[in-house]
């Protein structure tokens, strides 16, 4: 099993996720995304079929 470190772990790739991700970054932390789909499948792109 392969260890990572990180400074901020996001669960979770919808649109919040991604936006605290970006938020980490521009901190300067490195950031890590986990995400069971991509986020193009993700449940914030589902919802915006019915906007």
């Amino acid at each position: 099993m392969k260890i990572r470190y990180t400074d901020v772990l996001v669960i979770g790739g919808g649109l919040a996720g991604l936006r605290a991700a970006i938020g980490a970054k521009r901190r300067g932390f490195d950031a890590t995304i986990l995400s069971l789909v991509p986020p193009k499948r993700s449940h914030s792109a589902a919802a915006q079929g019915g906007m």
